[in-house]
This record gives structure tokens, C-alpha cells and sequence, in this order.
């Protein structure tokens, strides 16, 4: 599988795939906890992470070389991963923990917090640390509601009010790690080296810590959430939505909607905005189908794995030049597109304005047989 992944190593990681899908419908009737262990331990899925673990020791290295903290610490970040060896990560994770414990790098300290550390004698850095080296983060003040549930509700507001004094814009610092990735050596030629580097790219970049805002959501949905309150939660949206990704303009509009509930007057200056997010939402869905279509040139078949992985590349790289948000604004000036109708097209689908709360489905009605 390994000398020759593009013919048999991707052939036979599938049938593996596939017989694990069989049956795991055949016993349950469906694929649950159990069959995607077992797709995780095919042989396969093993080449797989032994080779996206290769790309970590690998990108690491090169990382080491430039020897800047902030390249240290990404450095350690990739070696604390669950492929690598429990020893390995574990040391990995004790240095980027005392890596930013003296390094006043906010994006060091986000790393840190991603990859908190276990063994005896290591301390972890503490949350508080990053909204005093970063204040004006809004991402930084949010790391403090992270962690076990039910945070106190004095600690959200402490939160609202910092983020609606210093709050200036919203970074997680996601984007500056792509583009480090990015940066790093490449494989141009199809095979399984390819394959891991396009895996591990996806895969750091789907776990990275996106901060829950739950806290002040909930703060600003309270019932006895007053005047004050409901401004403090503006100024909050107010940041999100000048400066951030398309997650954090989508919890603006989230916190505003308690804020147009009960004073009506504030929906004309977020109505526009409400429009141009479900504008972006609708040029998102439409994107993914086209994406989706350049992996099926003739409609019906997909290109071969291995020809893919170039359309996977070009993915990648458009995704560590700009954020999702700055992406697709580009590209639909670049494509002159009508705004106006994706946004009635997205209210059409969802019948709502984004400034409103979803529509729940009514349930399902009770049997009265019996």
C-alpha cells in the first residue's frame, strides 16, 4: 500500500473501508461507535496516520529550524497530536506550555491552550494569560468561559464588559497557523506522502479550538436582561462583526437578536448586515456544490483519488491566503453576483431574516391509536 498508494493502496484501503460499512448495517443497521473503530483500525486508515505522522516530524523539523518562538511553538503543537507516540506528544506539550509561559506571543499561548498537558510536573498556562497580552482580542477574553460548563454568570458578564471596553477585533489565530503550514515543505507528486500532507492540513485545521460564545448568548438572551446588558452585547456584536471570520459575524447577528427583540429601533442598522451575511451563506452552499463538481468532471464519475489531489491543493492554499469570510466576499465581486437575490434565495430556504431565531420544526404530532 505504501510503495504503490494511487493503484492498490487506495483500492485496498477502500474495500477495507467498505466491507467495515457492510458489516457494521448488516448487525445494527447502521455505522455506529463500534464500525468507525474498526475503519480507524483497517489497514489502511493505519498507512494513513503512520504517514500523517511523518508529515508532523517532518513540518516540525523545518519549524525547529527557524527557531522563532511562535515556529517553536507550532512546532510542538503539531508533536502533541493524538498520531504521535503518548511519550512524544506528551514531552511536546510540557515544552509549548513552558514555551508560553514565558513567551508574550499571543498566538504562543492559544497553542498552549489547545494542548494542555497531563504529566507530572508540567504547568499549564493559564487562560487569564491571553487577554492580558492580547486585551483588545475578543478571542482572547472569550478563553476564559472555556472549560467545564455552567461558568458562573458574573464571569460572563465580567467577559461583556472587557470585550465591549478594549475589544478592538476577534483573532484565533487559525489563519496565521494555515499560512505557516502553508509555508512548509510540500510534496508536488501524486502518492501517499501527498495524501498525508493534505490530511494533516485538514485535520489540525478542523480541531482548532473555535471558543465558545455560549456564555454571552445566553447572558444577553436572559429575561431580565436590561438596557445596559443589552448594550454591552452590541458593542460585543459590534466587534465580531467589523473584524472576524464568518463564524464570528454569524454570533454578532446571534447576540443581536435579543438585543432587535427588545429594542425594535436597532434592527434598521443590523438589517443590512443581517443581508449580507445570508448573501455570503447562500454563495457558501452554491460554492460547495461547485467545488464538489470539479471532483466530478463528467457529472456522474469521480476523478481518479489521485488526480484530486491537486483540486485538494488549490483548497488549501486559497484557505491559508484568506480567511472564509475575506474569501468569499473576493470571490463574489470577482464574480459580479446579484447579492440582493442570494439573500432572498438563503430567507427563502430558511423563512426568517438572520436577525431572527431559527424556525423549529413543529413536532411530530402524538398516535391517538391504541
Amino acid at each position: 500500500m505504501k510503495a504503490d498508494w494511487c493503484g492498490f493502496g487506495v483500492e485496498a484501503y477502500q474495500k477495507q473501508t467498505d466491507a467495515v460499512i457492510e458489516s457494521a448495517v448488516a448487525k445494527v443497521g447502521a455505522v455506529d461507535m463500534a464500525g468507525i473503530e474498526a475503519m480507524r483500525n483497517t489497514a489502511g486508515a493505519q498507512v494513513i496516520k503512520e504517514a500523517v505522522a511523518g508529515v508532523q516530524q517532518r513540518w516540525a523539523q523545518a519549524l525547529v529550524q527557524r527557531r522563532d518562538p511562535r515556529s517553536l511553538a507550532l512546532a510542538d503543537y503539531l508533536l502533541g497530536s493524538a498520531e504521535q507516540p503518548a511519550d512524544t506528544a506528551a514531552q511536546a506539550s510540557a515544552r509549548l506550555q513552558a514555551l508560553a509561559r514565558t513567551s508574550s506571543d499571543p498566538m504562543v499561548t492559544a497553542l498552549a491552550l489547545m494542548r494542555p498537558c497531563a504529566s507530572r510536573g508540567c504547568v499549564n498556562v493559564e487562560a487569564s494569560q491571553w487577554s492580558r497580552l492580547e486585551p483588545a482580542n475578543v478571542q482572547g477574553w472569550l478563553a476564559l468561559l472555556q472549560g467545564p460548563m455552567n461558568k458562573p454568570q458574573n464571569q460572563a458578564s465580567y467577559v461583556m464588559d472587557r470585550v465591549a471596553m478594549e475589544g478592538r477585533y476577534s483573532r484565533s489565530y487559525q489563519q496565521e497557523m494555515l499560512a505557516m503550514l502553508w509555508s512548509l515543505p510540500q510534496t508536488e507528486t501524486p502518492g501517499l506522502q501527498r495524501e498525508a500532507e493534505i490530511a494533516a492540513f485538514e485535520g489540525i485545521s478542523a480541531l482548532w479550538l473555535v471558543q465558545s460564545m455560549r456564555p454571552l448568548v445566553e447572558a444577553c438572551r436572559a429575561a431580565g436582561a436590561g438596557h445596559d446588558t443589552l448594550s454591552r452585547c452590541e458593542a460585543v456584536a459590534q466587534v465580531l462583526w467589523s473584524d472576524g471570520t464568518e463564524f464570528d459575524r454569524r454570533m454578532a447577528l446571534a447576540l443581536m437578536r435579543f438585543v432587535v427583540a427588545a429594542e425594535p429601533g436597532r434592527r434598521p442598522l443590523w438589517e443590512p448586515r443581517a443581508r449580507e451575511l445570508e448573501a455570503v451563506a447562500q454563495w457558501q452552499q452554491d460554492a460547495g456544490l461547485r467545488t464538489l463538481n470539479r471532483f466530478f468532471p463528467d457529472g456522474e464519475h469521480p476523478l481518479p483519488h489521485c488526480e484530486g489531489h491537486a483540486i485538494s491543493r488549490q483548497i488549501q492554499r486559497e484557505a491559508a491566503a484568506r480567511n472564509d469570510w475575506e474569501r468569499s466576499r473576493a470571490e463574489m465581486r470577482g464574480a459580479g453576483v446579484d447579492e440582493a437575490a442570494l439573500a432572498a434565495a438563503w430567507r427563502l430556504r430558511e423563512g426568517r431574516s438572520a436577525l431572527d431565531s431559527p424556525i423549529r420544526a413543529p413536532a411530530p404530532a402524538a398516535s391517538t391509536a391504541g
